[in-house]
């Protein structure tokens, strides 16, 4: 993963620390897997260790198998819980512009109710990086 993707997930998981566990899964870590040898010599770590985000663990099905798991009646409650969480983490500054059906999974807890979660941060962009407030609102307008 590319330093640059790996340090702007991470702001965001740390933007969202509030809603995490509720909306986003929990940010449990920041880890890296070495390489095969422990040996290797440093200058080649870059090309062989593997950095990444350890995650709160979801037992879910994605929005878009929700005619198999849900019954029709929790569609338009799961469409909006959805809705909501782009408002949410739009609110807190961040963009995400690669909102899909297949960046949002819905867990079933223990009472038979459905959750939703946002889980791809791939493509944000953060409130800070645009120059104007108009700018701003223009791209939030467009991704909503």
């Amino acid at each position: 993963m590319d330093a640059g993707l790996l340090r702007d997930r991470i702001e965001v998981y740390n933007t969202l620390k509030d809603i995490q566990g509720e909306h986003v899964p929990q940010q449990l870590a920041c880890v890296a897997l070495h390489g095969s040898s422990l040996l290797h010599e440093a200058s080649v770590s870059k090309y062989t260790d593997i950095p990444g985000i350890l995650l709160q663990y979801i037992d879910e099905f994605p929005l878009t198998d929700i005619a198999a798991h849900a019954p029709r009646e929790a569609w338009q409650s799961l469409c909006e819980q959805a809705i909501c969480i782009v408002h949410h983490i739009s609110d807190r500054g961040i963009l995400n512009e690669d909102v899909k059906t297949r960046s949002l999974t819905i867990q079933i807890n223990s009472e038979g109710m459905f959750k939703m979660f946002m889980l791809d941060f791939a493509l944000c962009d953060f409130h800070r990086d645009y120059k104007s407030e108009e700018e701003w609102w223009q791209m939030e307008s467009d991704t909503r």
